[in-house]
């Protein structure tokens, strides 16, 4: 009896650090907000449906829209029906505490990886204060919160593993899911890859719990796409998946060669319209907007409330269509052309992720607002992350050293077994995500992947503080044997 208080004590001493940590992230918000900096509400992303019938037809624009994966567009609805008002301080409210989460996440997830409990917090400190994770945070967009799902699902498998809960399997696997439904990046096959994994390398008498944890998630998941294919013929999140393919194949052709190829009927007259071209601009290839039977959501030009295009339009569909075809025939035609395409996307997947949007540098960027408070800072980040010889790569050239790293320390902790397993377990997950993202990012679209790779970015912050602290350990030991 007399050992319970001391065990209290040392579970409260182990959460200490993670309140110190909560108390200082709050606090710097807090600062940041002094100064100046604001949350930049808006909805008129192009992966957004109309705020109206988001308002007032949740359910029902929900069903209709298949252009993207609607999880941000759920989150819109609910936060416009508790207050159309006030849905913008309601949104920075939600994204202040994803990044509550994701903070004691990395933390968390820091400190089991072998890294000391003070100096995981300080990691996950220094993490939330880059400009990246400062605006990101501040910004109503996907971004923020697939990150902090991605940590979270993350703490799921490794406290699955440790503790044998089937809840934090289901917690693990619902946050996967999520994410699946949020994304289009994270596509079904992902998640049955992560199921897989986890199946394969849990110790024998977890592997029935991690299967069922995952039943009704991926049967969620599933569901989305089986609808998609129901209401447009596309077993899919997203229907826009073709057009980003075109932005890696085909609009990455010379114009010259393009237009010529459309000449001879090679490719579609859409090969030479912009992927991220408005519904508008199909008028003269379609005799109608109008589609007897569908909603105003599926044959609405333009969104109404914030007088955006409507990219769940019906032409779309057609347009898409299309699209995959002339992808498909340009990378049979021109592979070469392709693979420097990869090169060139990757060169720019490891760029400043502040620096991801067209207008960069201007008052139409998402980020103005954010650079006018900090753009200083910003600058001073980038130059010593993305410079050097090797800008605008610049550190993240090592990442191939930390991942070879990362294979073999999960090798060597899966055969240890017991402890171990669990570590191996989740450097494996880190791995994974930091490779499909990668991958996906760079063959399967082109521009705007240094935003894509800011996902990732806790996963790349993890697996080094987990090396470095894995010599240290190393050498540590080293030097006790040889005294």
């Amino acid at each position: 009896m007399a050992q319970r208080p001391q065990i209290a004590l040392m579970a409260q001493m182990r959460q200490q650090h993670l309140l110190v940590l909560t108390v200082a992230y709050l606090a710097s918000r807090a600062v940041l907000h002094y100064a100046g900096l604001r949350f930049a509400f808006s909805l008129d992303w192009m992966w957004m449906a109309d705020a109206g019938d988001l308002e007032d037809r949740l359910a029902e624009t929900l069903y209709y829209f298949h252009a993207f994966p609607p999880g941000m567009n759920v989150l819109t609805g609910l936060l416009l029906k508790a207050s159309e008002t006030h849905a913008g301080t309601l949104a920075w409210l939600v994204f202040l505490a994803l990044g509550v989460a994701q903070v004691n996440g990395i933390a968390y997830l820091a400190t089991a990886l072998g890294v000391p409990r003070w100096p995981s917090a300080a990691l996950a400190l220094a993490f939330s204060l880059t400009p990246p994770a400062i605006y990101f945070e501040h910004l109503y967009l996907y971004e923020w919160p697939v990150t902090t799902l991605l940590v979270f699902a993350l703490v799921g498998a490794h406290r699955a593993v440790v503790t044998g809960s089937t809840a934090w399997w289901c917690a693990a696997f619902a946050t996967t899911a999520a994410v699946g439904a949020t994304r289009s990046t994270f596509h079904l096959a992902w998640m049955i890859l992560i199921v897989v994994m986890a199946a394969a390398m849990v110790p024998a008498q977890q592997r029935r719990r991690v299967r069922n944890a995952a039943l009704i998630p991926l049967a969620v998941l599933t569901l989305l796409y089986a609808k998609n294919e129901w209401l447009v013929g596309e077993f899919a999140a997203s229907t826009f998946g073709p057009a980003s393919f075109h932005l890696v194949t085909v609009d990455r052709l010379p114009k010259a060669e393009r237009d010529a190829a459309i000449r001879r009927g090679m490719l579609s007259p859409f090969a030479a319209i912009s992927a991220y071209a408005p519904p508008r601009r199909y008028l003269l290839f379609f005799a109608s907007p109008d589609l007897r039977g569908w909603p105003a959501s599926i044959t609405r030009l333009d969104q109404v409330r914030v007088k955006a295009p409507n990219f769940n339009h019906w032409f779309l569909l057609k347009v898409h269509d299309a699209r995959r075809r002339d992808a498909a025939r340009v990378l049979v035609a021109y592979p070469l052309n392709y693979i420097r395409s990869v090169v060139a996307g990757l060169l720019a997947f490891s760029s400043p992720s502040t620096m991801w949007h067209p207008a960069t540098g201007t008052s139409r960027s998402p980020h103005a607002q954010h650079r006018a408070v900090l753009g200083a800072y910003e600058d001073r980040y980038n130059a010593v992350v993305h410079g050097g010889p090797l800008a605008p790569v610049g550190l993240y050239a090592l990442v191939p050293l930390l991942l070879l790293w990362g294979v073999w320390r999960t090798v060597t902790w899966w055969r240890r077994g017991g402890r171990d397993t669990a570590r191996a377990l989740l450097l494996a997950l880190l791995l994974f995500q930091i490779a499909y993202v990668t991958a996906a990012s760079t063959m399967l679209t082109f521009l705007e992947s240094s935003r894509y790779r800011f996902q990732i970015e806790p996963c790349l912050w993890l697996l080094a503080a987990a090396a470095v602290a894995d010599a240290l350990s190393s050498w540590t030991e080293r030097r006790w044997t040889s005294t």
